[in-house]
């Protein structure tokens, strides 16, 4: 049995999610809930359950105060809320999912099989999770644009959407540029160095420089996995190394892009 607790200001919320919990989800035990805010910290504060679900817009407040108050890292933490403006800042306390209200019985059950197999994992530690974006809007922008690639012995023509990271290696002059078509090591080889790629990319704000050797769109992040080093994983189930700092840097573009920035 996992242990839960549930955060809301609105009691209605609370008798309804205690009913979800005990009649869709046997595995947990609901061992408290709490409509006011400062109860809830008082409580968390000593004790630590499996996992919180957490309102955002509380009566004092908000869901992301008593997450600095009573420290969460101990815990799985589960945002259910109206609003959907709070999404990427959510992604910031590493949340594992972000549900809306009203709740929808079928996202619980996902959200609670999700924890039971993460906590049952001992891989890294998963902290984005592109699946938590895909409710809100992709990054505005107009007709697909398409970009012209050149050499020697032929002149591709490639849609933005299509590209899903573009890498350069140490000794070699030309740049791979990887597409949604692409198997796995597959790449079309291009004239053309990577920082020159960038400044044609720019304009579209969707590609961000993981590396010094590599730029990727944020349409194409899978997951960042965190153990001894950050590690983005793309859509193709490429993995690339990324700094803390660039971690941070990369939740700020795609908050920008994403324009849901609280």
């Amino acid at each position: 049995m996992l242990t839960a607790v549930i955060v809301d200001d609105e009691a209605r919320n609370i008798a309804l999610f205690s009913y979800y919990l005990e009649k869709y989800c046997p595995n947990i035990n609901l061992e408290a809930s709490f409509s006011k805010k400062k109860n809830a910290i008082k409580y968390l504060i000593s004790n630590k359950p499996d996992i919180l679900f957490l309102d955002i817009v509380l009566d004092e407040g908000s869901g992301f105060d008593i997450l600095d108050e009573v420290g969460y890292h101990d815990m799985q933490v589960v945002m259910c809320t109206a609003h959907d403006e709070f999404a990427l800042r959510a992604i910031r306390y590493q949340v594992v999912d972000y549900l809306l209200k009203p709740l929808e019985i079928q996202d619980l059950i996902v959200t609670v099989n999700k924890i039971e197999k993460k906590l049952q994992s001992t891989k890294d530690k998963q902290v984005f999770d592109a699946n938590l974006l895909t409710q809100f809007k992709a990054v505005k922008r107009g007709p697909s644009e398409r970009f012209t690639f050149s050499d020697r012995f032929s002149i591709d023509f490639v849609s933005v959407d299509d590209i899903i990271c573009v890498e350069t290696h140490k000794g070699k002059e030309k740049t791979e540029v990887v597409l949604k078509e692409h198997g796995k090591n597959d790449y079309l080889l291009v004239n053309m160095s990577l920082l020159e790629i960038e400044k044609k990319l720019a304009p579209t704000n969707t590609f961000f420089r993981v590396s010094r050797t590599a730029l990727v769109s944020i349409n194409e992040i899978k997951s960042i996995l965190r153990n001894v080093k950050y590690t983005v994983i793309l859509s193709n189930e490429k993995k690339l190394y990324i700094s803390r700092k660039g971690y941070h840097e990369l939740i700020e573009f795609i908050e920008k892009a994403y324009e849901t920035k609280a």
